[in-house]
């Protein structure tokens, strides 16, 4: 994911920001409001109206529907409050789950570099890791379910920004794996009598139960 690169009246502002009082973000007049704007303009065309971290997508573009998330949370690292690589979006529900939860391996210095490596996060860091490597991404019968492929940032993901909602829509089914063997069960019983062994291996081909989540 390409981060944003601030310019005009944006770097302008971004430049003259004091690295500690961070409430300036939430400000409802002034520049910050253009700026909060641009950044949300530009990661929703990275990101393909996708969040960060359920990647869930949403048709709309306004604030009510995304919020610009800091990935190291801005009430515990100000100095990070406008670092392009530290922005990204997220659904309002992933963001409320994750709030100023820790995302961090180790503490840094309130002074530090921001740390550019993906082994420096607990969880999916949008522009340095690779969605699919870390979580599985499932949809059925417009029904969704993320499974984390590793006991790391795949788990620390889902617990944190509390994918296992998705999950819920699966309470009238034992399982995953019921509701896929379910529809296998349905297809058959639609299936003509007439049926080929080539119709059913052109219909077995359709099937795909994983979604493309990366960006």
């Amino acid at each position: 994911m390409k981060p944003i690169n601030f310019d005009g009246v944006d770097a302008n502002y971004v430049g003259s920001y004091n690295g500690i009082d961070h409430e300036i973000w939430n400000h409802t007049k002034g520049p910050i409001v253009a700026l909060r704007h641009s950044i949300r303009a530009h990661y929703l065309i990275e990101q393909k109206f996708r969040c960060a971290y359920c990647r869930m997508g949403k048709k709309e573009s306004h604030g009510l529907s995304w919020d610009v998330e800091h990935i190291i949370p801005k009430s515990t690292h100000p100095k990070y409050l406008f670092e392009p690589e530290n922005l990204a979006l997220a659904c309002k529900e992933c963001n409320l789950s994750k709030l100023n939860k820790g995302v961090l391996v180790k503490n840094i210095a309130d002074n530090a570099e921001y740390p550019r490596v993906p082994g420096a996060f607990t969880i999916i860091h949008p522009h340095y890791d690779t969605y699919s490597d870390h979580i599985e991404i499932a949809v059925l019968a417009q029904k969704v379910s993320h499974r984390p492929k590793n006991r790391g940032k795949g788990k620390e993901t889902f617990i944190i920004c509390d994918l296992v909602r998705f999950s819920y829509a699966f309470a009238e089914w034992e399982d995953f794996n019921y509701a896929i063997v379910k529809e296998f069960s349905d297809y058959i019983k639609r299936c003509p009598g007439d049926a080929t062994k080539d119709d059913i291996v052109r219909f077995m081909s359709t099937l795909n139960f994983t979604v493309e989540t990366d960006f």
